[in-house]
């Protein structure tokens, strides 16, 4: 009996092997890539762009901004000194960087990239930004605030109102109270009074309770 199903087991077709799994993108030392993962690639290209930003900003940005008095030209007292001196520290380190990163870059294997979804969420995130900068020249900044932290809470997966309402109003205006009631810092005034608007509008209500 034994013998007979020894022959019957061995007679069974083998067994299929699973297919093996997607290779994923990974770094140098075998781990997997993400966006925010570390690689001599997004080392190499945030030397270079550091580099350039010393650069530009200290042969082109400083020079048309910064308004130098004839007799403090030259001098430590100078106000383009500090930045000059910052601006070049950052090219000359920057071009260090560079440097290495490229010897390591050369001599190290190719590395993956980041899956296509990463990218899309940092693209989605960098939109939103974007909209943030070009809503303050809008409404400003207290209002375009409150809509980009409640946008990108939804962006992220948020989707509760009894969570986004409180952040988006309360955080905006905690920080348009203390800038401007406390620290007497006045944001730029915006194309559309919107804020000018309803602060006017709840005026009458905060002095009534002592608060304006």
């Amino acid at each position: 009996m034994a013998r007979a199903e020894l022959n019957a087991s061995s007679s069974l077709p083998p067994a299929a092997e699973a297919p093996a799994a997607e290779a994923s993108p990974t770094t140098t030392d075998g781990g997997p890539v993400h966006l925010e993962t570390p690689t001599l690639r997004g080392d190499v290209a945030m030397a270079a762009a550091c580099l350039a930003f010393g650069l530009i900003g200290y042969f082109l940005i400083v020079p048309a901004a910064v308004y130098v008095p004839a007799k403090f030209a030259g001098t430590v007292n100078s106000p383009d000194f500090l930045p000059k001196l910052v601006l070049l520290l950052l090219s000359g380190f920057s071009a260090l960087y560079l440097v290495k990163s490229l010897a390591a870059w050369i001599k190290t294997p190719a590395e993956g990239w980041a899956p296509r979804a990463d990218w899309m969420l940092a693209g989605g995130t960098a939109l939103i930004c974007a909209g943030f900068v070009a809503a303050i020249f809008l409404v400003g900044l207290t209002l375009a605030a409150a809509i980009c932290v409640a946008a990108t809470m939804g962006y992220f997966g948020e989707r509760r109102p009894t969570v986004i309402a409180p952040v988006a109003i309360l955080l905006p205006l905690a920080l348009w109270y203390f800038f401007e009631k406390m620290a007497s810092i006045l944001f730029p005034p915006p194309l559309w009074g919107i804020m000018g608007w309803l602060e006017a509008s709840v005026r009458p209500a905060l002095q009534s309770g002592g608060v304006a």
